[in-house]
Parts: structure tokens; sequence; C-alpha cells
């Protein structure tokens, strides 16, 4: 967003200024397990106007996207206004808005909310009852297996973060992972082409999100690389759905109960938008807004899944949201 601004010609802490709740040190990238890999390639994984540095088609770590986000900051001159929540933001009559922060207020003709759909962990509703001896963490807090004490894991969730964590636990545990909705999966290369060439050459990064084809596809994770039969040939035990849990027990969709020494929930996130207005956001946390504008006047949201298209929740394809939403705060 920051980029898109200075594009129009606006200039930073003067005429915009970056607000972020931790640090520089915290930054989610910074926070995610050691051996997480992103699943688009590094020519895919970039913000306009710099590339990320080394071979463009690996898939990069969670310490080079946060070492590119530093070092995308520095090339653009802005610096966040660190250790500042967004707590509430009000229209006033004048059309101005004014931001409630954890560090007191601020008037601006425009807010643009860029927390973006990975901000809260979500957890199923047993979750609460369920106690075990060795660790229970939410795929947010695994760092890697030295957290775990010795004994079977449970990894609930199937998804691409469930399948990563899996696949790693598995050369040092008893692992098995219980699956939630069928997912469809696409291997990282199609006939010695990256997955994501594909994508970009057919079109579907661009599909509209409000599209038949858009509504059809949007609310199914795509798992990209090895698989739930790679995670079998492992020595994964693959389980159903997890419904329930008391304790150190936990009750599946085939009515079976297993015990396990820990879990780790690889169960998703919630949006980080709960602080933007009921007229903006439902209780189910979904978004009233089209390209990007929502029903309040100069009140802008940023980088959630399937804002516009697939891309919108991308390192590769946000900043031509954030063109879009600059050009209605500059015209």
């Amino acid at each position: 967003m920051s980029h898109a601004l200075l594009e129009r010609g606006l200039r930073p802490a003067e005429d915009f200024v970056i607000l972020d709740a931790g640090s520089a040190q915290t930054l989610s990238w910074r926070r995610r397990w050691d051996s997480l890999t992103l699943f688009t390639p590094a020519w895919h994984s970039h913000l306009p106007g710099l590339r990320m540095p080394g071979a463009q088609g690996r898939y990069p770590s969670s310490k080079d996207v946060a070492d590119y986000l530093d070092l995308y900051r520095a090339s653009l001159g802005v610096e966040p206004k660190w250790d500042t929540r967004a707590v509430s933001v009000h229209p006033q009559r004048d059309d101005s808005l004014v931001l409630q922060t954890s560090t007191g207020s601020l008037r601006a003709r425009a807010v643009v909310a860029a927390t973006g759909p990975f901000a809260i962990p979500q957890y199923p509703d047993f979750a609460n009852d369920t106690v075990v001896d060795g660790a229970n963490l939410h795929s947010d807090a695994y760092r890697n297996p030295d957290q775990l004490s010795d004994g079977p894991v449970l990894v609930v969730g199937s998804g691409n973060t469930g399948i990563q964590i899996a696949r790693e636990l598995s050369a040092h545990r008893c692992v098995s992972i219980a699956q939630g909705s069928p997912r469809p999966r696409l291997p990282h290369r199609l006939l010695g082409v990256d997955l994501f060439r594909w994508l970009q050459l057919t079109g579907v990064l661009s599909v509209p999100s409000n599209g038949r084809i858009g509504r059809r596809i949007s609310g199914r994770e795509l798992v990209v690389g090895p698989g739930l039969v790679d995670l079998a040939s492992r020595g994964v035990h693959l389980l159903p759905r997890a419904v329930d849990g008391n304790r150190d027990r936990i009750a599946f969709a085939d009515g079976v109960e297993r015990r396990f020494e820990s879990v780790i929930w690889a169960t998703g996130y919630r949006n980080g938008f709960g602080w933007l207005p009921e007229a903006v956001v439902g209780e189910d946390g979904t978004l009233d807004q089209q390209d990007g504008r929502t029903p309040i006047r100069g009140l802008y949201v940023l980088g959630d899944s399937w804002l516009r298209n697939r891309g919108s929740a991308l390192l590769g394809g946000v900043g031509t949201d954030a063109r879009l939403i600059a050009r209605h705060i500059v015209p």
C-alpha cells in the first residue's frame, strides 16, 4: 500500500503513516515455524518494485520472507509506527475518519485496513477440553520438533500447514493427522513447468471472486506439493476428522477415541478485521467490500483472501489491489 501511495505522489510520514501492533522483530513471518516454506516460488512472491533476492525458482522460507520485507521497507524509505494497535475506526460528519489506537487517536481522510486474513488463531470448539501431557499448540505457536516431548502426536487439519508440520514431525515422532474437508491437490510442477506459471497463463489467479467460477473455488484451500499419500508413505497415520476432545482423548468421525501426548492445531485463522465497524465486517467475519472499498467513505480493506481474486492475499498479487485503492485515495 505504501508503494502504491508513493506512486501517486504521497510522502511517507507527511502524507501517510503505517501502524503495526508488533515490532520489527515480531513480524508474523518471524513467528512462523522454522522449516516453513511458501508454496509459491520466489518469482511469484514479491511486492511491486523489488524482486525477492536469490534464485527465483526456489520456494522461500519464512526467514526469507521476513528479511525481504525488511529490505522492502528500507527500499521505500518508510518506517512503521510500531507497537500501535488499531482498536476502532469512526466516520465523522466531515467525511474524515477517527482511528482509535492503543497509543491515542488519529484523524485521517482515508484508512486502509491491511491486517489480513491470518491474524487470529482459530480452534475447534472442543480444543478447550483437550488437555495433554505434552505440547498443546496452535500451528501459530509451533516452531520445531524440540517443543514436543516424546510420544504420539496428533496434527489436526490437513491443509498446507498441517501437511508441512506433519511431514517434519514424522522424522522425529509417531504422528497422526486428522483430516478435514477433502482438498484438491496439485504438484509444484506440471509437465516440468511451475504450477503458478500454469495458473498465471490460464488466468486462474485473476478469476473474479464474485464470478461463478470464483465463488465455486474460493471456499476450498488448494494443497500444493506432496499431500496425504506422501505422508502415509512416511508412516503418518491418516485419521478421519476430529470431532470431540476429553483431556488426552480425541474422538474421531469414525467413532473411535485415541490418546495423544501432544496436539498441534493446524486449524487456520480468523481475519484481523474485528476492529472495523459492523457496517463493514459481519459477525461471521465476512467483509462488505467491493474491490477493497467499503460502505464507509474513505475506509478500505486490503490483503484478505479472495478480496478480488485468488491473488489478493498473496505477495505476488496484493500489489494490484493496492494500486486500485490508491487511485481512490488520490484520484
